[in-house]
């Protein structure tokens, strides 16, 4: 009777320990997939900085910066211009599914070099 009863135990503390193993795996497998996304997420959001910097300063050169809001693939970015004499204050919103968040950017008129980049 107590043989079998130890093996019994053994068998246990096996299963609790195979069942421990699974769970951590799971967990941790989970929460890289998590962050892959959120990192998925962060690079889309600074290649659209990128591409929305690199679009005002070239309008500055070429032509007139205006104020303007644009849609696209469910993201909604609205940018307001003020003219601050030699340079442009450009305040943008940026409205996605996931996050919205704004920033600043500072563009010289005369040669649409980009002088201050901060957010907001």
């Amino acid at each position: 009777m107590n043989r079998r009863g130890s093996i019994l135990q053994i068998v246990l503390i096996v299963f609790m320990l195979l069942t421990l193993a699974l769970s951590i795996t799971s967990f941790y497998i989970l929460q890289s997939a998590s962050q892959l996304h959120s990192i998925s997420l962060l690079l889309k959001q600074k290649n659209l900085e990128i591409f929305l910097v690199k679009y005002y300063s070239d309008t500055v050169q070429n032509d007139i910066l205006l104020s303007d809001d644009y849609s696209f693939n469910g993201n909604e970015v609205i940018s307001t211009v003020d003219d601050l004499g030699n340079y442009y204050e450009v305040t943008t919103f940026v409205q996605t599914k996931q996050m919205q968040y704004s920033f600043l950017v500072w563009v010289e008129v005369d040669t649409g070099a980009i002088l201050k980049f901060e957010y907001v």
